[in-house]
């Protein structure tokens, strides 16, 4: 067994042991032993220079202080997606319905009347695993694309979680046929667009001020399906409160230029998932390397 093996394979029993100890734990024990781990890792400064750095950049009219009070409100967010995370296997239709608001499903329903299939376009933000959950329970089962973890056996219980309720997981290499095909199928496909993109996907888009290397591969695929594109959030309200947000599709801009309109597309999307990290900045994943690199003397400053 190589060194890597044996460290994925430790660390995905650490990861299950504690899971296992937050799943037994009463749900509000768990939930404030969430919030308490989250405080914990901002208080060891764990990520926390970067964290800040990015908040400073993408508003940079926030003083430090109004940065580090966004990234420990974060942190502390994480703590209990963590926990529900843990939880999922006791999540059910009666637990969606104590602890989730709905706003906007109809327009899915309405998106999928259309025959053409839908996109849910979402991002790392609150607790995005949840919101996938949420939609299978409610009647809305979608298949996501998403990245192998490089831990092999972390990526096959994840993938299993992810799975439930209908849902499924596309693997985000060679990702566009499948795509297609759920589509074709008249069904649900999301899609996490704020990870910075190779420059082989990607075109530039501009987020939070500042340009963002995007994944080009959804407007290229909504443009040949003509598929409706549902921006959809879930935002903590408080504790363990959540409301699900299905705002107004994007709408799709089909010119006849294929350059020009991948990429007014592509940045549409990113409007929309902009649009919500302003309102809510203490709940996107401000953990990413989110924009185009620097030069290391400059990148060095802002961690």
């Amino acid at each position: 067994m190589s060194a890597k093996t044996l460290f994925d394979l430790l660390s995905y029993a650490a990861f299950r042991v504690f899971l296992r100890v937050m799943a037994i734990l009463p749900l509000s024990v768990a939930a404030a032993a969430g919030v308490f781990l989250g405080g914990v890792f901002f208080a060891l400064g764990i990520r926390k220079r970067f964290v800040t750095g990015n908040i400073m950049r993408a508003f940079p009219d926030k003083s430090l202080s109004e940065a580090s009070l966004i990234a420990r409100r974060l942190y502390k967010n994480m703590g209990l997606s963590v926990v529900e995370f843990a939880r999922m296997d006791a999540i059910d239709e009666a637990y969606v319905e104590r602890h989730i608001s709905f706003e906007g499903l109809h327009r899915l329903d309405e998106a999928l009347r259309l025959g053409k299939g839908a996109v849910v376009l979402t991002a790392h933000f609150g607790n995005w695993e949840l919101l996938s959950a949420a939609l299978g329970i409610r009647g809305y089962p979608l298949s996501a694309v998403a990245r192998p973890l490089d831990n092999a056996y972390m990526n096959e219980f994840i993938s299993t979680q992810r799975s439930r309720f209908g849902n499924r997981v596309i693997a985000k290499k060679n990702a566009i046929r499948p795509m297609l095909e759920v589509l074709k199928k008249n069904s649900i496909l999301g899609i996490l667009l704020d990870q910075r993109a190779s420059r082989k996907e990607a075109v530039v888009t501009d987020f939070l001020g500042m340009p963002a290397p995007t994944n080009k591969g959804l407007a290229l695929t909504v443009m040949r399906t003509g598929s409706s594109v549902v921006p959809v959030f879930i935002h903590r309200e408080h504790g363990l409160k959540h409301r699900l947000v299905c705002m107004e599709p994007v709408p799709i801009a089909v010119t006849g230029d294929m350059e020009r309109d991948i990429r007014e597309n592509t940045q549409r999307f990113t409007s929309a998932i902009e649009s919500f990290v302003r309102l809510y900045p203490d709940e996107w994943f401000w953990f990413h390397s989110r924009w185009e690199r620097r030069k290391r003397s400059r990148h060095a400053k802002s961690k």
